[in-house]
């Protein structure tokens, strides 16, 4: 971007400085204000690029916590069914417990003294019904406190869960905003850096100050929002390119749908690998679909199909 500036500010520096000289010709002249412009919204981009990288640090720190809490609700979970699975058998232990004993006759004391054969077995029914009971109870009364907790436990997980996920669903409305925001501000910076380029004076004023010619364009007519962004962005980018090219008569449907654009390069491979490159990594700014370069009759020119 900051190449794409450098650029800018030669050219309109240089047009603004030969305006009184040139004022006759027919030509566009670009605006005093639109390096001011193009710099105001490369800061503003800057910005919002650092605010998104925040935002997507805070948005991957709030989907760890709900891979958190989603193990945790998950342990719960099974720990709440352990729980159940436990107090469930341990009471069909005492229901059979229970049943045996109604079946099997009275268990209180009158009957074990009566039923006794001495003193020393009445103590040792007495203690071993006693100690049955007791510990049936506390078991039992354990494992409903312990059911009850786990699932006191699953409730707090599952409310932590769904507020991890509000939270998540929150970040992301947050980064979805800005890439918004920034998409809309890269959509003005492409069109003032546009404005720029397309407002190039003639050649006679290119060669006066110095300047590399405009690259020359067939088929630019037609093109799509996507497609003109990115030749603005070539123009202004790579002064090397030999030309370049748009909509045309193909069997397939990117070039005379206005979805594809050739930049011819000649045999410098190295500008081609660069160029191939640079758009490949800024793909989604583009809505670059593909690229063609270096394969059968792309030697000499880097296809891009965009949507």
């Amino acid at each position: 971007m900051l190449r794409v500036r450098t650029q800018l500010a030669g050219a309109i520096a240089g047009v603004t400085a030969l305006s009184a000289v040139w004022g006759g010709v027919a030509y566009a002249e670009p605006s005093q204000d639109s390096l001011a412009n193009l710099n105001e919204l490369s800061k503003q981009s800057e910005q919002l690029a650092e605010s998104i990288r925040a935002a997507q640090r805070d948005l991957d720190a709030k989907l760890q916590l709900v891979a958190q809490a989603d193990s945790k609700l998950a342990a719960d979970l099974a720990a709440l069914d352990a729980a159940k699975a436990q107090l469930a058998a341990f009471q069909g232990t005492v229901d059979t417990f229970v049943s045996a004993v109604y079946i099997g006759g009275r268990t209180d004391d009158l009957t074990a003294i009566m039923t006794a054969t001495s003193p020393k077995n009445l103590i040792d029914q007495l203690s071993i019904r006693r100690l049955a009971a007791q510990q049936m109870s506390e078991r039992l009364q354990g494992l409903h406190a312990a059911t009850v907790q786990a699932g006191k436990i699953q409730t707090a997980s599952a409310v932590s869960m769904v507020q991890a996920r509000v939270a998540v669903d929150a970040a992301a409305a947050v980064r979805a905003d800005m890439q918004t925001k920034q998409s809309q501000l890269r959509a003005r910076m492409d069109e003032v850096a546009q404005q720029a380029v397309l407002s190039a004076p003639p050649a006679e004023v290119m060669a006066a100050l110095g300047l590399p010619a405009p690259i020359p364009t067939v088929g630019m007519s037609g093109l799509v929002p996507n497609a003109r962004r990115l030749v603005a962005y070539i123009m202004a980018t790579y002064p090397g390119v030999q030309s370049i090219g748009g909509v045309r008569a193909d069997p397939l449907p990117d070039h005379p749908s206005g979805r594809a654009i050739d930049i011819m390069i000649g045999s410098d491979m190295g500008l081609g690998d660069a160029i191939n490159a640079d758009i490949q990594a800024q793909a989604g700014r583009f809505g670059v679909q593909y690229t063609m370069w270096r394969v059968a009759n792309h030697y000499n020119h880097v296809h891009i199909t965009v949507s």
